[in-house]
């Protein structure tokens, strides 16, 4: 194939690039096959209009920092404006002295150049193993005229990619996105992420180098079933409300001919949208009420199956009744309850969290791990309609994020520019330091983590920090693996999509937190949800995954997160120490008797505040979920 050959339109490779740093003009495209204008031959470093900025991306912002990176990045299409473009780039700088063919355009002591693939499929990490090394190959040739091995790379990535039997269902989508590597990061924090992508807020990732903030945000997306799969296919789409030289210009007829098609699961009818899919989410669901969703199911009833005797693990627990719940969320027996054991519609009622909580959520994991995802209406439809997703941008995409059109965004960041407009963002995640930031008040409020998810989240992180025995891949078995914590999320999102079908005013609701809840039913990706989700959900238990009476080791949890990780708790804590170091000075002018006075206290507080596991990473200060006063003294601040 040479390069007056037109690329085929089947391919998922769409390009293979060499974008370069001239010291004069900056970033710029040095090579590209197959040309990525008709207009122009692969030797110009002409971009179409709509790809303006794609240099930029290729070659990040700090790049000149280190002398290898790879960064992932994403793009509309210039033909198509429901579809998005999917770009991985590695990047190396090399001294000028390794350079066999010198350029009289070489005048700095380095060369920095990155070798970009542009693809239609999301195999970030798949594409990446392969592209490290065709860019090792490239820049150890040392003659960047030699463009062959370019031309070869193109040919064989379409020819691999083409022979997947399933892309769509592909275990490559996961390679390179270490779902263990985000929890060890995050820890407890984790599940406050993955609820925050539910709420469509303006989200910024800040980390340097560029590799390890693509690799948190896609991690995350991971988490939520089929994102990575089938969820991303417009998130770098929206309509301009002007004329904007990073994004492309399309025809009315291009936008009619593309516009998506939203199929109704339940009526089997599709339905062909004139107008944005916002105006059909509330046009269609004027008529669904909850009477709806007051629908018998089924539910296996893990406590009969158990041969656990309760009184034993309460003894063994230290437990003679039941503890009344710290923020209102027990499921317990309580004055006035109507529901018992017996009733399908009650939740587990799980005590004993280290010897039955396993069992509970094993066998919750067993009855949804064969469910269609696409029966249950995942993946959610979070990065549509002007919802974005990317993984990196560059300065010059910034006025985007400004634009009327674009209602949120979940973007990646290295410029501190980006870190210092406080407008353009709700909420700052900084990677590098998993510290999570917000000044909104009421964005706090339904971040809070409940009783429940700090199980959850605790469940996750012990699993991921445990040494194993018996391990068979890369030192880690199934339990805790990426596949495992993949799962864990899944049996999460559908439990959570399960009970907000449940009645207003539901006790069940409680604990994914009322003010949550509330909050994610008035967004896009829930609203066109509800609209086509499939009767397969009402199978699905409506309750938290760790819904269960309130025991000692939970009080034990609730305090060290809000000792350790809140700021009430860390002034405490630093009070701790500074009164620790007075009592200790006074104790070497008076004896030993205040000494070991200090010691019993310290030991007592060191009981309350110490993990034996791992640090409890999370937003604290928690505010009741269904609290009628909120202030800003009881709202959490975030870490």
């Amino acid at each position: 194939m040479d390069n007056s050959t037109p690329p085929d339109p089947s391919n998922p490779i769409l390009h293979v690039l060499v974008v370069g740093f001239h010291h004069k003009k900056g970033c710029q495209v040095e090579y590209s096959y197959p040309p990525l204008s008709e207009e122009h031959n692969s030797d110009s470093n002409e971009c179409p209009a709509g790809w303006k900025y794609l240099p930029t991306l290729a070659l990040p912002d700090g790049s000149h920092n280190y002398t290898h990176d790879t960064v992932y990045f994403h793009l509309p299409s210039l033909n198509n404006p429901n579809e998005t473009i999917f770009g991985i780039s590695c990047y190396r700088q090399i001294s000028v002295d390794q350079v066999k063919n010198r350029t009289s355009d070489l005048t700095r002591d380095t060369v920095q150049k990155a070798v970009c693939v542009l693809s239609v499929i999301p195999l970030y990490g798949h594409i990446e193993v392969k592209m490290s090394l065709i860019t090792h190959a490239y820049f150890e040739e040392g003659d960047f005229t030699k463009v062959s091995l370019l031309k070869d790379t193109y040919e064989h990535l379409n020819l691999c990619l083409k022979n997947l039997d399933d892309i769509t269902t592909s275990p490559q989508f996961f390679v390179g996105l270490p779902a263990r590597d985000f929890i060890l990061k995050f820890r407890h924090k984790a599940v406050l992420l993955f609820k925050l992508l539910l709420l469509e807020k303006k989200v910024i990732f800040y980390c340097s180098p560029v590799h390890n903030l693509c690799s948190a945000i896609l991690s995350l997306l991971s988490l939520h079933p089929g994102m990575l799969e089938e969820g991303l296919h417009q998130s770098a789409c929206f309509r301009p409300s002007r004329p904007m030289s990073p994004m492309p210009q399309y025809n009315l007829e291009d936008e009619e001919n593309n516009e998506p098609e939203i199929i109704d699961n339940r009526s089997k009818k599709s339905i062909t949208e004139e107008k944005p899919v916002k105006n059909y989410v509330t046009e269609s669901c004027q008529n669904i009420t909850s009477s709806n969703f007051n629908v018998s199911f089924t539910r296996v009833n893990i406590e009969s199956s158990l041969t656990v005797d309760r009184s034993s693990v309460d003894d063994d627990l230290g437990i003679s009744e039941p503890c009344e719940s710290l923020n209102g969320n027990d499921y317990g027996d309580r004055k006035g309850d109507k529901s018992s054991s017996n009733d399908i519609n009650a939740p587990f009622k799980n005590v004993g969290y280290d010897i039955m909580g396993d069992v509970t959520i094993q066998t919750n994991l067993s009855l949804m791990s064969q469910m269609d995802l696409s029966a249950c209406g995942t993946p959610l439809s979070i990065f549509t309609e002007g919802y974005l997703c990317l993984p990196y941008l560059s300065l010059p995409y910034m006025d985007v994020l400004l634009d009327p059109n674009v209602r949120g965004y979940v973007i990646g960041a290295t410029n501190i520019l980006f870190k210092q407009k406080k407008h353009l963002a709700d909420i700052l995640v900084e990677v590098d330091t998993a510290k999570i930031e917000t000044d909104d008040m009421q964005l706090k409020r339904l971040l809070h983590l409940s009783m429940e998810d700090l199980r959850f989240a605790d469940y996750i992180v012990k699993h991921v920090c445990e040494e194993k025995q018996d391990v068979f891949v890369d030192g880690v078995g199934w339990e805790g693996g990426d596949e495992w914590i993949r799962m864990q999320f899944k049996l999460y999102l559908l439990s959570l999509l399960r009970t907000s079908l449940l009645p207003e005013n539901s006790r069940e609701v409680e604990s994914f937190n009322v003010a949550f809840v509330n909050a994610w039913k008035d967004t896009h990706n829930y609203k066109t949800w509800v609209c086509n989700y499939c009767d397969a959900v009402k199978e699905i238990s409506p309750c938290h995954p760790f819904a269960r009476q309130l025991s000692v080791a939970d009080m034990k949890l609730k305090l060290q997160h809000t000792l350790q990780y809140s700021e009430g708790g860390k002034k405490l804590n630093q009070a701790m120490l500074n009164t620790g170091k007075a009592v200790a000075t006074t104790g070497r002018a008076v004896g030993g008797a205040i000494t070991q006075a200090r010691g019993a206290v310290s030991n007592w507080w060191t009981s309350f505040t110490a993990n034996n596991t791992s640090p409890l990473d999370s937003i604290a200060d928690n505010p009741p979920c269904n609290g009628d006063n909120i202030n800003s003294d009881n709202v959490q601040n975030v870490m």
